[in-house]
């Protein structure tokens, strides 16, 4: 099962526009800073969270060090790898703010990266990150992703789902109307929330469930199949 994904955003966009949200600080959650120092006081954090224990303990259980990163974004999370551990870490993002992460040289790279159309620059001595981009794809899309993970050997997929879809999800999503409606601001289209089911169907072919937490954070640990 899946439903529509959408949100309301303070700057009044109609179409979802990543360039424009991390270049605006308009909508703080999303605003990628434009001077390291900046950057650095709002990912700074002064121990790690039980998801960035959880990922780095599975990366030293599969004995890797070195982990890519799809979709980073304001990279926080990935942020919290590099500093808790000693892998190496390299984030990407289709949009050019990441550039401004290989400005700051907070990570070992930083990549612009379309997830569809470029090859993968990694290979089975890496770990993979899905941090929240999920809604970013439609199903076919999705699953075109994991078929390249797993063409390129990649054997280990950690997989932070952005929307998994729950009762508290659908609340979420009437609220947004309301606010909408309210605020007398565009509802953007977002991408898809998708139950656990359907996220199985996408990613069965190529891999499988290892490990799930739900601490906190969900994230599903994916092992590639043999076939």
């Amino acid at each position: 099962m899946k439903i529509k994904h959408r949100a309301v955003f303070q700057n009044g966009m109609k179409i979802l526009n990543w360039e424009d949200l991390r270049n605006s600080e308009i909508d703080k959650s999303y605003f990628l800073p434009h001077k390291k120092e900046d950057y650095l006081f709002n990912v700074q954090v002064n121990e790690p969270s039980n998801l960035t224990k959880i990922i780095i303990k599975e990366l030293e259980n599969a004995g890797l060090k070195k982990i890519f990163s799809i979709g980073s974004g304001i990279a926080s999370q990935e942020y919290q790898l590099k500093k808790f551990s000693d892998s190496n870490v390299v984030v990407s993002d289709y949009n050019s703010s990441v550039l401004r992460l290989k400005q700051f040289e907070v990570f070992d790279d930083a990549l612009l990266f379309d997830a569809l159309q470029d090859p993968l620059p990694v290979d089975e001595s890496w770990a993979v990150l899905f941090p929240r981009i999920d809604t970013e794809f439609d199903d076919d899309q999705l699953k075109e992703l994991f078929s390249k993970c797993f063409s390129s050997g990649i054997k280990q997929i950690y997989f932070i789902p952005a929307e998994l879809l729950s009762l508290r999800i659908i609340m979420g999503e009437l609220k947004a109307v309301l606010i909408s409606l309210i605020k007398r601001k565009p509802l953007v289209f977002c991408g898809y929330a998708r139950d656990m089911r359907s996220f199985k169907k996408i990613w069965s072919p190529y891999y499988q469930l290892s490990k799930k937490y739900n601490k906190d954070k969900q994230i599903y640990f994916l092992l590639s199949k043999v076939i």
